[in-house]
């Protein structure tokens, strides 16, 4: 692995160009705190018979709202001027009232009976196809805030473990220095009860997992587009939840060229698509046929259904028909 990397509050980042990353990523956090400082102003004008509802929204995005200003905060210092005013955000990007990290961090790191069930169905599924020991390095693609290559971990001598979302990370490292991490999930739809509103949790990571962390998995900011490794250096590559993301043409050479002689890729999740180019959002068959094309065989191919960040106290989830593919590289 390349070592030119750069480090911002104990986030290491494999960035080429990091001023424009930082200031794209100080940017979009700063909007969505300015988008919830405006609903957090609004609603408490209220002044209707529905206040314990409305206090109990305004609980929740108040903390959520401190604890992004945590994150603008560690890298404010670094932001120039001239990246900032040059960025080109696309004005349709979707700036949710709950930071998409924390749905992850309470799937991953709160330990609730549903989100351990949807860990261990993933996990369980992928140790049924790769024996311990058998390699050596693995790469996980948009890890999130990670439980899933931590958990996976045991089977590989050393794990890398990246995402582009700088706020991802941070969370990771700050739950390994951090005894527990508070934040809140305000609802105000499918809501049973007035105490389900806005639940506060707290994520921790278990002495034993922060071992793993320790001894073999290495979590750090990267772009899929110049991954920080030699050719044919990784034996296995994670896409969990990731596949649909970016168009398969764009990420194939990529991933291709770090993976070792007879390396596995793994897929696993749906193929849901966060792009608006039809043309390149292939069905599973068309995704195999492509890998058998570039020389790969076919090892898995398969269906797995599991709920996804389900939380029982709320009236609805998403179900995902996972597709559980998994080719190994010929050449």
């Amino acid at each position: 692995m390349k070592d030119n990397f750069t480090q911002i509050d104990d986030v290491k980042i494999y960035i080429d160009n990091i001023p424009p990353y930082i200031a794209e990523t100080f940017y979009l956090l700063y909007n969505h705190n300015k988008l919830m400082g405006n609903k957090i102003f609004q609603l408490s004008n209220y002044d209707g018979d529905r206040k314990q509802f409305i206090n109990r929204l305004v609980e929740g995005y108040l903390h959520n709202y401190n604890n992004v200003r945590e994150i603008l905060n560690a890298i404010m210092q670094e932001i120039s001027v001239t990246p900032l005013l040059d960025l080109r955000i696309n004005p349709n990007d979707n700036l949710n009232t709950t930071l998409k990290d924390f749905w992850y961090l309470r799937r991953d790191w709160c330990y609730y009976k549903e989100g351990e069930e949807q860990i261990s169905t993933i996990v369980n599924s992928i140790k049924e196809v790769i024996s311990e020991n058998a390699y050596k390095k693995s790469l996980f693609l948009g890890c999130g805030t990670g439980r899933l290559s931590v958990d996976l971990a045991d089977l590989f001598e050393k794990v890398y473990s990246l995402d582009k979302s700088y706020s991802m990370i941070w969370h990771i490292k700050e739950l390994m220095k951090r005894e527990q991490y508070e934040f809140y999930q305000p609802r105000n739809k499918n809501v049973l009860t007035l105490d389900n509103v806005a639940q506060k949790h707290s994520a921790y990571i278990d002495e034993e997992r922060k071992r793993i962390i320790q001894s073999k998995v290495d979590f750090f900011v990267a772009d899929i587009f110049n991954l920080p490794f030699d050719d044919n250096e990784i034996d296995c590559v994670f896409s969990i939840y990731f596949t649909d993301v970016i168009a398969l043409k764009l990420w194939f050479g990529k991933i291709d060229q770090v993976l070792k002689k007879k390396g596995l890729f793994i897929h696993f999740g749906p193929l849901d698509y966060f792009f608006s180019d039809e043309t390149e959002m292939f069905t599973a068959e068309e995704i195999r046929a492509y890998f058998e094309k570039n020389n790969y065989t076919t090892l898995i191919d398969s269906v797995v259904e599991t709920p996804h960040l389900e939380d029982s106290n709320f009236m609805s989830h998403q179900v995902y028909k996972n597709w559980f593919f998994v080719a190994e590289k010929q050449s």
